[in-house]
């Protein structure tokens, strides 16, 4: 059953049978004290103790929408009451919920610093994620499928951070044919670098007539070197070539064979007092290039 709304008469015999006044003054009580609150809310405001505020304040021109056919229209200025509870009296009618406050950690360099992290996958959807080791514990969301998850303090066997799985003997046979392939490719690798540095350019001996090793001895015996005026490159060519023109085989630039060796390259060291050593000699020679020698020669 709907209970009954407390109306004024309810109000005055409440009130006077508590103050032991008679209804008929508790009713004059009540109409003065409404008409002390309207005459001063139009002027400063009043505040009817101990339960609200009453003043008046002006609004502008705004546009409003009746909900009911969507018809829009204006309202201009007027003065509007404006009636304010009191906040003892709204603590007292609608007391306050108790707040449950968490605590949100406020983030740190430490916490954003991946030099120190670990790896796991999202029990979720496999997605493998990285976190600062600071953050091990924390609670957070997978970037992938917003699940939430607990970040570890061990990074997981086969992720980034983690200890590499097992090999199966079909991955320790992949392993191996990918370290052949590796060491391979550096082999090619360091060649190219060689090449690139301008290691040795060696001339085609067949070219020359030279058959055996016997006849190559003898080439290099009688041979002298000397750097080019140009690129300074370090350059060998027979000594039979003496005051002849040629090409420098980097620069290209033309030039007369002299007829004694440059100090400071390979075959001026035949006749230096002290002779180097086997790495240094392997040093000259990777430096050098051949001159191209014509066919008579």
């Amino acid at each position: 059953m709907k209970k009954k709304t407390y109306q004024k008469s309810h109000l005055i015999r409440e009130v006077g049978l508590v103050a032991g006044v008679s209804q008929a003054k508790i009713r004059l009580i009540l109409d003065t004290l409404k008409g002390i609150a309207c005459r001063e809310a139009k002027n400063d405001g009043f505040t009817v103790p101990g339960l609200c505020r009453l003043d008046i304040i002006h609004r502008k021109n705004r546009k409003v929408r009746n909900p009911r056919n969507g018809q829009t229209f204006i309202i201009g200025e007027h003065d509007s009451l404006r009636v304010r509870i009191l906040k003892r009296v709204r603590n007292e009618v609608t007391p306050l919920p108790e707040m449950v406050i968490h605590e949100v950690p406020v983030m740190t360099p430490e916490m954003e610093d991946f030099s120190q992290a670990v790896s796991f996958c999202c029990k979720n959807c496999g997605q493998e994620i990285e976190a600062p080791l600071s953050t091990t514990g924390m609670t957070a969301e997978c970037p992938n499928c917003q699940t939430s998850i607990v970040i570890p303090d061990v990074s997981e066997r086969g992720t980034l951070h983690g200890e590499p799985l097992p090999l199966t003997p079909e991955s320790e046979a992949a392993v191996k044919v990918q370290e052949v392939i590796s060491d391979v490719q550096n082999q090619v690798d360091e060649h190219a670098q060689r090449k690139e540095r301008g290691g040795t350019i060696r001339i085609d001996l067949a070219a020359l007539g030279i058959e055996n090793r016997l006849e190559r001895e003898v080439l290099k015996k009688r041979a002298l070197s000397f750097f080019c005026k140009n690129c300074r490159q370090e350059i060998e060519a027979p000594v039979e070539m003496a005051g002849t023109a040629a090409e420098c085989p980097a620069c290209g630039v033309s030039f007369e064979i002299p007829f004694f060796s440059d100090d400071g390259t390979i075959h001026a060291t035949d006749f230096a007092a002290e002779k180097p050593d086997a790495e240094k000699l392997r040093e000259m020679k990777s430096r050098t290039i051949r001159i191209e020698v014509p066919d008579d020669y």
